[in-house]
């Protein structure tokens, strides 16, 4: 059995509103890009477990992955730019990467099973 990805990403995505939701996403695929004038980003309904290369598209201001699979919310920190984080109805129990983005106004996690606030990474 293969692992679905996002199938159209040989090319950028274009468009102010990408939206990828119940396509049966497990993952990104690393070539994962959209394009400059993309500010949404909603991958919702779909299997995702974790959000990788989120780092290639820093200019996003909107994310939702609504409804998925994911167990952290690692990756979204990378986003530096956004404004609305929507990720209600996963299986997030810890929330981390906040202080990495100074210009979020809107977070709904609800629907997840949040067990600690990592306000800092120490090694």
């Amino acid at each position: 059995m293969t692992t679905p990805f996002v199938t159209l990403v040989t090319f950028i995505l274009p468009g102010p509103v990408v939206d990828l939701s119940a396509q049966g996403l497990q993952k990104l695929d690393p070539n994962f890009t959209c394009s400059e004038d993309t500010h949404t980003l909603i991958l919702d309904r779909n299997h995702i477990m974790k959000l990788d290369h989120m780092e290639r598209n820093p200019g996003l201001q909107q994310l939702s992955v609504a409804s998925n699979r994911l167990v952290r919310m690692m990756g979204v920190s990378r986003l530096t730019e956004l404004r609305v984080l929507n990720l209600p109805n996963n299986s997030i129990g810890y929330i981390e990467g906040l202080r990495d983005m100074p210009h979020l106004k809107w977070l709904n996690l609800s629907g997840n099973n949040i067990k600690d606030l990592i306000i800092d990474h120490t090694s």
